[in-house]
């Protein structure tokens, strides 16, 4: 069982498609990992499937219908807010609401692969991979966007969760619940993806207070 908490991950995206598709009310993507093995498995086992609970394009995280982004967080805490930092990395590139996000302790379930955290590896290994995984996310959903605003995706903007086109922008909830949000991403689209350099960042490398303090104060 997992518990809305605050936490993420990273394992290494070989070999394997990344899907993103929504039906209706939104969408799930299983992307599935090999038995015994810390990457994803092939695209071949990849399982699509209705989730009315929203756009879930991986494992590791989810938007639902109103807008909030809940992270699973599959790393030791150890006082030093891992969750809190690996959902530094996802939100800023998939340009989510820093105050609309929330963890999720995940369970000892063999999918999340090794649960441990130890010299800084869970950042630095899980930064690359996450990038990407969610820059692939916040494309589906400049798009999906695109469509519902009735503009162009290369007018449209994702920040803050939502998709601004001019003087209009639509909330990701309200994608989840209405856009179309099928796409498909291959190895060599993803390796091929531009992530946010440095001086883009909007949440990495700024302070901010871990979400899950009021969670550990409580018990």
């Amino acid at each position: 069982m997992t518990r809305p908490l605050h936490h993420d991950a990273g394992m290494a995206l070989s070999r394997r498609a990344f899907f993103v598709s929504t039906l209706a009310a939104g969408a799930v993507f299983g992307l599935g990992r090999a038995a015994g093995e810390g990457g994803f498995a092939p695209a071949a086992a990849v399982q699509l499937a209705r989730q009315p609970t929203g756009f879930e394009p991986a494992i590791w995280f989810r938007i639902d219908r109103d807008g909030l982004t809940w992270i699973n967080i599959a790393k030791a805490e150890m006082g030093q807010h891992i969750g809190t930092a690996l959902a530094r990395i996802l939100a800023d590139e998939l340009e989510a609401d820093w105050g609309a996000v929330r963890l999720v302790s995940v369970d000892t379930d063999p999918k999340w692969g090794p649960m441990v955290t130890g010299a800084s590896t869970s950042v630095w290994q899980s930064y690359p991979v996450f990038s990407r995984a969610r820059a692939a996310g916040r494309i589906a959903l400049i798009e999906a966007g695109a469509a519902l605003l009735g503009a162009s995706p290369d007018a449209c903007v994702a920040r803050k969760g939502r998709v601004e086109a001019g003087g209009r922008s639509i909330g990701y909830g309200e994608i989840v619940q209405r856009g179309d949000l099928t796409r498909r991403f291959s190895d060599d689209d993803l390796n091929a993806l531009a992530i946010k350099t440095p001086d883009k960042w909007t949440l990495i490398g700024r302070s901010a207070d871990a979400l899950d303090i009021p969670a550990k104060t409580r018990g």
